[in-house]
């Protein structure tokens, strides 16, 4: 099986209908079990342990998980359309894909569906008195399931759509692409060095944005034309028919062009599968929202700056505690190493640039970044430099008070001056 069939099939089970489909397809499994196991239960046994009163249980159900389900879909799209609107619509990618809420619709979804299909066996007398038991017994367990779901569910909704709820999700989908990144440096394969290219090029054939790159498909065409091949773009990067993608030593066919192709998966927009600048991006976009006149709310602005600098500690302490343990898996391909300076400026220009005009926003960017540059990476240590003077000259540009100006300069040589501790 590929990456890229691995990586597809990743995606499709994050949808919502999956679970739902695979909740209902087990109660289905449930009715079936009832009525093959039933003939071997005898009638009085059944009737003894009240296999007749699963009509009533079934008809509560199907009535009260129909509007049960239905609360849940527009709870889950009214915190959908929250986030969009507070934090920014790349986030509510999270809350689509989270396991909870679709853990939680499906369960619903499929004790209703359970529950019809059951009671349309009940009245076309297709169950014994036996059936019937086993039926009860399938019930009983199905609504102990939905009682532990309908608490968790309660207890979830009080933090779903928050803010701080939110800026976790981020934090956490960008650790988990940082340490697959980690562990894969330059996409497994070597890295290429900066203006290096083969002798025959290939272009993208779509616009869009790369989410996969399919090293082994790669490295199997390499081996076969005994070629190396040099990879130009990395998942979260905008491409259109200009761009090139792909560099060889040797020439190429139509046949393996399309193969290389095929091995660049192109989107219609970034993921946080692959791409760990894209939560770097949205937490800026985040503080860019909170920053705007019509929200102005520079806390939430203060908390992406904490937020960043434990994500970029993450990058750092890992990157040192796993250096050299990295495997090369493909080495007839080459692809480039993270742009680990352009993860500061995916986070901190719009900090810099939307909050020029509010003292404690700037005194806090200025703080953050003598923060990363103590983390001791020589990556970041000219970005944070540089971002620090370019949040001055805003500052400056957006008239603020001299004596904050003042401070700000201060803290900036704190900066400038650090040395990694």
């Amino acid at each position: 099986m590929t990456e890229k069939l691995i990586y597809l099939l990743q995606r499709v089970m994050r949808k919502t209908w999956v679970r739902c489909v695979l909740f209902s397809l087990m109660a289905i499994l449930a009715i079936g079990m009832s009525m093959l196991l039933g003939p071997s239960i005898p009638e009085d046994v059944a009737v003894k342990l009240g296999a007749d009163a699963i009509g009533s249980i079934l008809n509560i159900i199907a009535t009260s998980m129909l509007t049960v389900a239905i609360f849940s879909a527009s709870t889950m799209v009214s915190s959908f359309t929250a986030v969009a609107s507070s934090a920014t619509p790349r986030a509510s990618q999270l809350m689509i894909e989270d396991a909870t809420i679709q853990n939680t619709l499906a369960t619903f979804v499929g004790a209703f569906l359970y529950s019809v299909i059951a009671l349309i066996g009940l009245r076309a007398h297709i169950y014994g008195g036996g059936g019937r038991l086993v039926l009860f017994g399938f019930t009983i367990t199905i609504l102990l399931i939905v009682v532990v779901v309908l608490l968790r569910w309660i207890d979830y909704l009080s933090v779903l759509g928050r803010m701080g709820e939110t800026l976790q999700r981020v934090e956490k989908a960008t650790t988990k692409a940082m340490d697959q990144r980690l562990s894969r440096p330059c996409l497994g394969g070597k890295p290429l060095r900066r203006g290096s290219q083969g002798r025959y090029t290939l272009l993208a054939s779509e616009t869009g944005f790369v989410q996969h790159v399919s090293m082994d498909i790669l490295q199997k065409l390499a081996e076969e034309n005994d070629d190396t091949l040099y990879v130009h773009v990395l998942p979260g990067a905008f491409i259109e028919p200009s761009t090139l993608i792909i560099s060889s030593d040797r020439a190429m066919d139509e046949a393996r062009c399309k193969a290389m192709h095929n091995a660049v998966l192109i989107g219609a927009s970034r993921t946080f599968d692959h791409d760990p600048r894209f939560g770097l991006v949205v937490l800026g976009e985040i503080a860019t929202r909170a920053l705007s006149p019509g929200v102005n709310d520079p806390g939430t602005a203060l908390d992406v700056m904490a937020t960043a600098v434990r994500t970029l500690a993450h990058w750092v302490q890992h990157l040192h505690s796993d250096s050299g343990t990295a495997e090369l898996l493909f080495d007839r391909v080459n692809a480039p190493p993270l742009d680990e300076a352009g993860m500061l400026d995916d986070v901190f220009l719009p900090l810099a640039r939307y909050g020029a005009g509010a003292a404690e926003v700037g005194l806090q960017l200025q703080r953050t970044l003598g923060a990363i540059r103590r983390l001791r990476h020589p990556e970041f240590d000219a970005a944070t430099q540089r971002l620090s003077r370019y949040a001055i000259a805003r500052a400056v540009h957006a008239n603020l008070f001299e004596m904050d100006v003042q401070g700000l300069r201060e803290a900036a040589e704190d900066v400038q001056q650090a040395a990694p501790a």
